[in-house]
């Protein structure tokens, strides 16, 4: 485990470390800064088809509508540092719930928000059941640690529209996360934040289960309530501090079937020292390479900065707009060799380094090329728990 102890009162007992870089399941990836490699997204569901809108047949035991040929499509919420929406539904908090907006493809070809008339049935609801359903949307409620269907019916006939797989999982631990989409190193995952207008996520993780075995995984609650005095909630789960000043912030968390807890927000000043992600970046000859940076307080990735580069004679300001700000593509266009000076800033600290031509590879380092990177993980088990 790595990153900084910290204690979590409120019945989350014990002095924990902050998780390692939790993988989430994601089917598509951007490139690093857009650009080289890939850039790995939170992980949820990306399959937002029905069993019968994937395979393009009635599942077994089951009698379907000719109303929805094309079956349903079933979307989940979106996560603080997802990059793009629209996926399907990541698992569901025990205690916590979530809105499945569901949508289908007309006999024109469109695909619409649901507009027929419809039951949701949740199928004994073992891991997650229905709480209700208005318009296009179901909200469900996490129950067990365990998986059944979602099905969408016809109210007057009973045929099935589409079914899909939803699960349960307990709350684990948490963590906070940037929300536009740096690139973070994984080796020392602890944030901490920048002055002025932050918004800031809250990362729910639990013990999932598939095929394969339990695995640790993005969850979702949006009942999830984010308590900070002087905040405007942006969405389930991120805020936004709109002057954040140097000091700390206590953001009480209480989410799923577990006790309130606080997770410091520590805001600095700048940084003591900034550093390439990389050891010695490298570009191909005659190519293009997005070289990324770090600025650290403390040995702790600042998330928020405004960056300053110049390459090639030219000056670029990446500020909150900009799609991994801490990097900067370097083009060895007409050179097959040698090396290209590039010069970094950020948190009133600068950096210049060389970076090498015709290299056949970026790097071995690695990182994590999102918005979130990890921040002060705090464990939901109490103490008995967690023995």
């Amino acid at each position: 485990m790595v990153g900084a102890s910290v204690r979590i009162p409120d019945g989350f007992g014990g002095t924990t470390s902050a998780l390692s870089h939790v993988m989430n399941r994601a089917s598509t990836y951007l490139s690093r800064a857009l650009l080289t490699v890939p850039l790995l997204a939170p992980l949820v569901a990306c399959n937002t088809a029905g069993e019968r809108a994937d395979t393009g047949e009635c599942p077994a035991g089951e009698v379907c509508s000719p109303n929805t040929p094309n079956g349903v499509h079933f979307i989940g919420n979106s996560l603080a540092d997802q990059l793009f929406g629209g996926l399907g539904p990541a698992a569901t908090a025990i205690g916590g719930t979530q809105e499945v907006s569901l949508e289908y493809v007309r006999a024109d070809g469109a695909r619409i928000a649901l507009n027929l008339p419809y039951d949701a049935d949740d199928d004994g609801g073992l891991g997650v059941s229905v709480v209700g359903h208005s318009g296009s949307i179901v909200t469900v409620k996490g129950a067990r640690s365990r998986s059944n269907y979602l099905r969408i019916t016809d109210p007057a006939t009973g045929e099935l529209y589409d079914r899909y797989m939803l699960t349960g999982a307990a709350l684990k631990s948490m963590r906070l996360v940037g929300t536009s989409f740096e690139v973070t190193p994984t080796n020392r995952p602890d944030l901490v934040f920048a002055t002025g207008e932050q918004e800031i996520g809250v990362a729910l993780v639990g013990d999932v289960q598939e095929s394969g075995g339990t695995t640790p995984e993005r969850i979702v609650d949006t009942s999830m309530i984010l308590d900070l005095p002087g905040s405007t909630r942006t969405s389930w789960d991120s805020i936004k501090i709109p002057s954040a000043t140097v000091g700390t912030y206590p953001l009480v968390v209480t989410a799923g079937d577990k006790p309130a807890a606080t997770m410091p927000i520590e805001v600095v000043a700048g940084a003591d020292a900034i550093a390439p992600l990389d050891a010695q970046p490298t570009v191909p000859a005659n190519s293009s390479a997005s070289v990324c940076f770090e600025a650290t307080s403390n040995g702790r990735y600042i998330y928020g900065l405004t960056w300053t580069f110049v390459t090639n004679g030219v000056t670029t300001v990446n500020g909150r707009d900009t799609l991994s700000r801490n990097c900067i593509s370097v083009s060895s266009a007409g050179k097959t060799s040698g090396s290209i000076p590039v010069t970094a800033s950020a948190g009133g600290k600068t950096v210049a380094i060389n970076v090498l031509v015709g290299a056949a590879a970026l790097s071995t380092t690695p990182i994590t090329p999102t918005s979130a990177g990890t921040s002060r993980n705090v464990p939901t088990a109490g103490d008995r728990a967690a023995m």
